[in-house]
């Protein structure tokens, strides 16, 4: 046997093969073979599993996943025969193999859950619900995957869960019943073959059965039972499907329900239809008829025991024994109860060395039974039964005590897990509250921001509208006196009174078109390319000058095109030559356009006159609508209105241009004035665009 498994491992040691699709159809079918003779004939079954393994070994050594199902079915095969050290060894060959396979996580499961079974046997109850826990909390069963090793892998969990709960455990019927409705759940999504549904059937019938302890729902619970009963008495009824060791576990549930005591008569009332046509299944397709039976109970034990007999596995000879004695125990028949006793100890033997037991539940439920049934013929006999009675009680109450610690520490285990979750979700729920509370208040923040820049945009235009006005008040008041004084004056000659008037004139447009540009929505700036020579002549042609001087303005020629409005462009260069005229009582007074100095993208206009010249405190308060106008009896008038449209006229031509439009005076007191400002060149044509005066 160890050695078929070294063979197998040595052949699997060499370069991994392409797997031929026929040859692993003659594995795949040996194996299937295998397992469907896991019940119905272990021996056959291992024989088919060996002759897997060896075929593999021979032909098709990169075949991990036939030689995965071959082990497992041989582990099955042995368990089957409760040869469990030989069920050991292939169960650890599957899940040590650690090379990659497609099927090899679910044979694992499946070998796990083998070994479960195993557990249990032995009463290691810590052991098996370890191997349980850890499946379930794996998820790996969770897919939606229905392939046969999935199904089969999720019917063994629930039974041997179920098995756990109603044989080695008192678990409560609460759950207990939420297991059973999961259970049935599942029992329509399972695609399994046919010896696995009858497995499935027995575990949900047996799992109602011990439920029949509660008294409000023992009637429907019964009836379940007895319902999949009958399903496997259907599947049995099919002669390709019969196997003794189904049929056995069937009708042994049926004398076990039959026989305990916790089931009134009046839940049977309610069942006796189903009851009934149960038993006319059986009478029919095994001819087995228990209606003229005293002891219906019995007849079902007697008949299951005696099909055990026929299936190769003492574990269950054994416990069918040990139930029918009992049986005939409850019911009085102590001579019977004494033949099966006596026959189970024939077969009963403790594993050498170590101080294991081969099924320390039934074997202490068996000397308990040669006890009570006085099956003894000698003290010795009564002295060394009690002795292993008792010892098989404290082996098997030691496990129930490691399983119950162990159930404590998972569940404290699973509770801390469930804290730490609810804990890492509130603290991420708060981390993510925390973010958004702070997206939000740095979104307010922003908009706050913004609201408070548009204020105090929005103060600081009302601050200048209201400069503006106070400005233009008292420009108003400073220009406008003179005139009317002159006016007012009936000797002034006629000549001098139509200067003045039109003086006049001009400081009132230059209000209107104040107030079109300061205003917001008022005066619209139209953009185009701009000849400058049109603006100079234009500008020529309407300038007057009103002192008694004369002075005649230069335009020097040019060539230049700027890009701006035509029209503010004109008004603000008239401002600038009216204001020159106006302090120039002798000498000249110079227009000129060239390519500014310092950055050619702009044309440089320059308005020069030979007058009076200013302070550099008066240049400083030049442009601005928030400072007073303070002219001196040497300066004149001064022009404040037409300065500060020139300074609105050039702001609008930065906003709508290209950056760096501007205006600014040079001068000096008794030498005269210089106006510069600057606005974007237009590109015409290479000749016209570097052109010069």
């Amino acid at each position: 046997m160890i050695c078929t498994i070294i063979v197998a491992l040595v052949g699997c040691s060499g370069h991994p093969k392409v797997v031929d699709g026929l040859q692993r159809s003659r594995v795949d079918a040996l194996n299937k073979a295998s397992f469907t003779a896991r019940y119905n004939d272990a021996a056959r079954s291992e024989y088919y599993a060996r002759q897997a393994l060896s075929y593999i070994s021979d032909s098709l050594p990169a075949y991990d996943d036939g030689r995965l199902r071959a082990w497992n079915n041989l582990a099955t095969s042995f368990f089957n025969r409760a040869i469990h050290d030989s069920a050991s060894i292939y169960i650890d060959s599957v899940l040590d193999f650690g090379r990659h396979s497609e099927n090899r996580k679910m044979e694992q499961v499946l070998a796990q859950l083998l070994k479960a079974r195993l557990l249990q046997r032995q009463c290691d109850i810590a052991g098996c619900y370890q191997i349980l826990y850890d499946i379930e909390h794996s998820g790996i069963l969770d897919g939606k995957s229905d392939n046969m090793l999935v199904s089969l892998a999720k019917s063994e969990f629930y039974i041997a869960t179920n098995t756990l709960n109603y044989h080695y455990r008192n678990k409560s019927q609460y759950e207990q019943a939420e297991l059973m409705v999961e259970m049935e759940q599942q029992r329509t999504k399972l695609h399994c073959d046919y010896a696995e549904d009858m497995s499935f059937n027995y575990a949900i019938a047996y799992g109602y059965y011990a439920l029949c302890n509660d008294t409000l729902h023992q009637s429907e619970y019964l009836g379940k039972a007895l319902h999949y009963c009958g399903e496997n008495i259907k599947l049995l009824s099919n002669p390709s499907r019969y196997n003794t060791y189904h049929l056995a576990n069937t009708l042994q549930l049926m004398g076990f329900m039959l026989w305990s005591r916790n089931v009134e008569p009046q839940s049977w009332m309610h069942n006796r239809v189903a009851v009934n046509e149960l038993y006319v299944m059986i009478r029919d397709a095994f001819s087995f008829d228990v209606s003229g039976e005293k002891d219906t109970a019995f007849a079902f034990m007697r008949e299951a025991t005696a099909l055990f007999f026929l299936h190769n596995d003492p574990y269950q000879r054994l416990a069918a024994v040990v139930a029918t004695g009992r049986c005939c125990m409850a019911h009085g028949d102590t001579t019977t109860a004494r033949a099966y006793f006596r026959e189970g100890l024939i077969g009963t033997e403790r594993r050498s060395g170590g101080g294991d037991y081969f099924a320390p539940k039934m074997e202490a439920m068996l000397y308990e039974g040669l006890l009570v049934a006085g099956c003894a013929e000698s003290q010795e006999e009564v002295s060394h039964w009690t002795s292993e009675l008792m010892r098989l009680q404290n082996y098997i109450k030691q496990n129930e005590k490691a399983d119950f610690i162990l159930q404590q520490e998972l569940n404290r285990t699973h509770r801390s897990s469930l804290v730490r979750l609810v804990l890492i979700i509130v603290l991420a729920l708060l981390a993510l509250a925390l973010l958004v509370t702070m997206l939000l208040l740095r979104r307010r923040t922003k908009a706050l921001q913004r609201e408070t820049k548009q204020l105090q945009e929005a103060n600081q235009r009302d601050v200048e509208r209201i400069a503006n006005v106070e400005t233009c008040l008292s420009v108003l008041r400073h220009d406008i006196t003179p005139f009317v004084s002159y006016l007012q004056n009936d000797r002034l000659p006629v000549e001098l009174r139509s200067e003045v008037t039109g003086q006049l004139i001009r400081t009132f447009e230059n209000i209107k078109n104040w107030t079109k540009l300061s205003i917001p929505s008022g005066l619209q700036f139209r953009k185009s390319n701009v000849r400058l020579q049109d603006v100079f002549d234009s500008v020529s042609s309407s300038v007057m000058n009103v002192n008694s001087f004369h002075v005649e303005p230069i335009f020097s020629p040019t060539d230049l095109f700027v890009v701006g409005d035509e029209q503010l462009i004109e008004i603000m260069l008239r401002n600038l030559v009216n204001n020159a005229l106006q302090h120039t009582e002798q000498g000249s007074v110079t227009v000129k356009a060239q390519i500014f100095p310092d950055d050619n993208r702009f044309a440089l206009i320059s308005i020069s006159d030979t007058g009076c010249g200013m302070t550099p405190e008066q240049i400083e308060t030049l442009f601005r609508s928030d400072k007073k106008i303070k002219p001196t009896p040497e300066t004149g008038y001064g022009s404040g209105f037409g300065l500060m449209l020139c300074r609105y006229i050039i702001k609008l031509h930065d906003d709508n241009t290209i950056r760096g439009c501007r205006i600014w005076a040079e001068s000096e007191v008794g030498k005269g004035s210089t106006f510069h400002f600057v606005i974007e060149c237009a590109n015409i044509n290479p000749n016209e665009r570097f052109g010069t005066n």
